[in-house]
């Protein structure tokens, strides 16, 4: 091993000679250059070799290759360019190379090796590695693609990729990349051979278009064969899923109008074998709305009027195929993506129409989803004039189809408070969504508004505590949620007399199960004081440890901290034995360095 490293060594001393010669590293860097690689060469010369230890290494030599670039660049130095960056890629190829030979099976070696090779245009060196990398990953459908991408796009040897893509749909018939990736790639070819005849004035020939001059008969024989190559590839694979024709239109676009024969076959079998899926309807009507080439005869043109009714004709046919809750939706998604772009070619009445018409549509059909269903009472209810009758109907249907649903039951609170109807009616409802929902579901959201209705109303005031105290005695989330919430409003209701309020805490901490919120609120109102009374407020703390000391130690901290700072000192004492008691080791732990803190507040905290 250390023969190798020195051979190395003695390699790099005409680079160390260039540094310093040009002055573009100080005798000090220079040696810390030696220093770094010496250590990198043992690391990977050990017994026990690493892939770690090759991506530092290579890792370390791309960096003094930028900084070399940097200090050229600085100083305005050109000279021995192969002295030294040549060398530095030298020894960059030769880590990789060792590193692929060793570590074969991790795929990413490979990749990070064409990244630089691309980096540093080494393409042929990138191409020489290929075979290689496919004979130890041709099973990744994803090594296949990159080697496809590195031929056409970096190489430009579209023999090599059309090669590499006929091997790996061998070896993955089912993989779609690789088939919309060959079909890409033969469009894309015959795209060249139109523009080229292009720029040679030649002018832009489709067979049997135009008027423009025909290509010449090697061009047409080549871009012939290039659409007939991409027909036989999608011909060809078997696994035409709506993933595959999503891909394939998406990639056809991008080659109008050359690939448009191809696209309206692939639009004609997509509508024939895949009717039983939602999301070629919707997939199909998107292409109508957009007045795409695909799915409009040749030299058609379509207003957009026209185009709005060839979509909803389309979801129309779906919905009677499909009566899916799904398919309802896909169809008000669109309406609604139609209707909320400010800048549109379509008319804004046809819009609110066809969105109408979606809603509506479902809510007869009783396949209105439940989010969907919120969102038309949203609009309806948004509406300066909303139909009562339309709106009652739509609440109904929510009521019968998602009864367990909380979300439907306060929009229909949320109409009866807008509509003004009277509190017994509200407390009617209320009460019908109380009973109905199942346990499961929380009810929180429905008491808020009781209590929003209440409060905003100046005559209903004396209701409010009989509320308070309903709640409270409801299920714990409900009840944890408005016991702190009751502390202020009776502090608001009796002003300064805080008697009644400690009467009530007393009541909640006998006959309920507490929060913490509801102590810090009862400790806050008794700091509130003037002067406060101090065994009064001790008692809230004392709530809090008895309740919660278990297992926060927090509890602890602020009751020896208003021991100290209120109270009497001398407790303090007590306070950390019962927390040690009470705590577990962690969270004692915690307990103790803060408790060192409040006993001695001049301990500088790190």
């Amino acid at each position: 091993m250390s023969e190798l490293v020195e051979l190395r060594r003695e390699q790099a001393i005409r680079e160390y000679e260039c540094m310093k010669h040009l002055n573009l590293f100080t005798d000090a860097e220079i040696q810390s250059i030696k220093n770094k690689r010496h250590y990198h060469d043992f690391k990977i010369e050990r017994r026990t070799k690493r892939l770690s230890d090759f991506i530092n290494y290579i890792a370390y030599e791309c960096n003094v290759f930028h900084l070399l670039l940097q200090r050229r660049q600085k100083l305005h130095i050109s000279a021995e360019w192969t002295s030294l960056e040549q060398s530095i890629h030298q020894r960059v190829r030769v880590l990789y190379k060792r590193a692929m030979a060793r570590f074969a099976a991790e795929y990413r070696v490979w990749t990070h090796f064409l990244q630089y090779c691309q980096m540093r245009r080494f393409f042929t060196e990138g191409s020489r590695v290929l075979d290689q990398m496919l004979g130890y990953h041709g099973d990744k459908p994803k090594a296949w693609l990159c080697a496809i991408e590195w031929e056409y796009r970096q190489a430009n040897n579209a023999a090599r990729a059309k090669h590499y893509m006929l091997r790996g749909l061998q070896r993955h018939p089912e993989c779609r990349e690789l088939a919309i990736g060959f079909i890409g790639i033969q469009l894309e070819e015959g795209k060249k051979v139109v523009e080229k005849a292009r720029e040679s004035k030649q002018g832009l020939v489709v067979k049997g278009k135009g008027n423009d001059p025909p290509l010449d008969e090697p061009q047409e024989l080549e871009l012939e064969k290039a659409l007939k190559t991409a027909q036989v590839v999608y011909r060809n694979f078997e696994h035409k899923d709506m993933r595959f024709y999503e891909q394939l239109l998406k990639e056809l676009k991008e080659h109008c109008p050359l690939s448009n024969a191809l696209a309206r076959q692939a639009v004609a079998e997509m509508r024939e074998t895949l009717t039983d899926q939602e999301a070629m309807w919707h997939l199909l009507a998107k292409l109508e709305l957009e007045g795409d080439a695909f799915v409009m005869k040749e030299a058609e043109q379509t207003k957009p009027h026209e185009r709005l009714a060839r979509c909803l004709a389309v979801y129309k046919e779906a919905v009677e195929r499909l009566p899916t809750k799904k398919m309802h939706s896909l169809c008000i998604d669109t309406m609604l993506q139609l209707n909320s772009l400010e800048e549109s070619e379509h008319d804004e009445k046809a819009k609110r129409k066809a969105l109408a018409g979606a809603f509506k549509r479902a809510l007869i059909d009783d396949l209105l989803d439940e989010d969907k269903l919120l969102q038309y009472l949203k609009l309806l209810l948004h509406n300066s004039n909303p139909n009562e009758e339309l709106v009652m109907k739509v609440i109904n249907k929510g009521l019968e189809q998602y009864p367990a649903s909380v979300d439907v039951w306060s929009a229909y609170l949320r109409y009866q408070i807008l509509q003004e109807v009277g509190a017994d009616e509200l407390e009617r409802t209320f009460r019908k969504a109380l009973n109905t929902l199942p346990e499961r579901v929380s009810r929180l959201v429905l008491w808020k508004q009781m209590f929003q209705y209440y409060s905003e109303r100046p005559a209903l005031q004396g209701t409010l505590e009989q509320l308070f105290r309903r709640a409270i005695d409801q299920e714990p989330d409900i009840s944890n949620h408005y016991q702190p919430l009751y502390l202020d409003y009776l502090m608001a209701s009796v002003g300064e007399n805080l008697a009644k309020v400690r009467s009530e805490y007393q009541r909640l901490v006998r006959n309920y199960t507490t929060p913490l919120e509801l102590h810090t609120k009862m400790a806050s109102l008794e700091s509130s004081q003037t002067p406060p009374d101090v065994s009064e407020w001790r008692k809230c703390y004392e709530h809090m440890t008895l309740f919660y000391g278990k297992q926060d130690a927090t509890v602890w901290l602020q009751y020896v901290q208003f021991e100290r700072d209120h109270g009497q000192p001398k407790h303090m004492q007590s306070l950390y034995e019962r927390a040690k008691g009470a705590l577990d080791e962690d969270s004692f732990a915690t307990f103790m360095a803060e408790y060192e803190l409040i006993r001695n507040p001049y301990i500088v905290r790190y």
